[in-house]
């Protein structure tokens, strides 16, 4: 059975959690050509997975947001640090006070420069942590000076290992900001290669939809028409007659659809990056 652009249930709930107006997508339908009902689905799925990617991105952009090398460089940074305090805490691995802080396990010097000198009105490192707390939280610095520094190593510890596997997270997942150094695309390029992946795709698996993948009229106007999406979304009008909008489109180009922002030169680049012809 094939549709005619009313649009499924099952679409409407993968349109409606990223506020895409339906309309929006009838006219994505109609611009790639007849597709099946599930068809539609699985292409509404991707597809929004891509704007939404879009969005993520240019509202990182407007806050500033470190990039995705900037985030890894500070985390892989918190780590050295953190490990750099335990070293000279005497704590040299730091995986091997992960199951706790064992008595007498402490490096010789750092012990020593714990527990303070030999002069009878010196006190120790350990003193001062325990009188320091104490100062600023009376009615709940209860911990003794050993336990407040079992604590800190450990947490220092775990520190050590979230930042490392925070840092591996960033470096391998996708679209959540390009590392410009390795040649990454921006938001923009990123969501036209997505879209025109997506219309090869799906123009091979259902050729009898239109034309076979080429940079042709039907190519601009899918990707033109998918762009307009992108920067569209559900509103409503407020008291004074106004359009109310998330507050997250303020970082969206509106012009994104228009040939002279995304020019014919540009579709047919990553066109030509992407299609292989048999």
């Amino acid at each position: 059975m094939w549709c005619k652009l009313v649009l499924t249930d099952v679409v409407r709930t993968v349109l409606r959690p990223a506020q895409i107006p339906s309309e929006k997508f009838a006219g994505v339908l109609s611009a790639f050509g007849r597709l099946p009902e599930d068809a539609q689905y699985n292409l509404a799925v991707p597809l929004v997975n891509a704007v939404e990617t879009y969005r993520l991105r240019k509202r990182a952009q407007k806050q500033k947001t470190p990039q995705a090398h900037e985030r890894r460089d500070q985390l892989e940074g918190i780590s050295t640090l953190a490990s750099r305090l335990l070293a000279l805490l005497g704590v040299n691995e730091p995986k091997s006070v992960a199951g706790g802080v064992r008595r007498g396990s402490m490096h010789p010097t750092a012990a020593s420069l714990l527990r303070g000198s030999a002069h009878p009105k010196a006190a120790s490192l350990l003193m001062w942590l325990y009188r320091v707390a104490v100062e600023r939280r009376p009615a709940t610095a209860t911990a003794s000076a050993e336990e407040r520094l079992s604590t800190l190593i450990m947490l220092l510890s775990d520190l050590v290992e979230a930042a490392e596997r925070s840092a591996r997270e960033v470096s391998t997942r996708p679209g959540l900001g390009g590392d410009r150094r390795k040649g990454e695309l921006t938001p923009e390029g990123d969501l036209i290669q997505a879209i025109i992946k997506l219309y090869i795709d799906f123009r091979n698996r259902f050729p009898s939809s239109g034309p076979a993948p080429a940079f042709d009229k039907s190519l601009r106007k899918f990707v033109r028409t998918v762009l307009e999406l992108a920067v569209s979304c559900s509103h409503y009008v407020g008291p004074d007659g106004k359009k109310i909008e998330p507050w997250y489109m303020a970082a969206i180009d509106r012009d994104l659809a228009k040939s002279t922002r995304t020019t014919d030169a540009a579709i047919r680049g990553a066109f030509q990056r992407l299609h292989k012809p048999k």
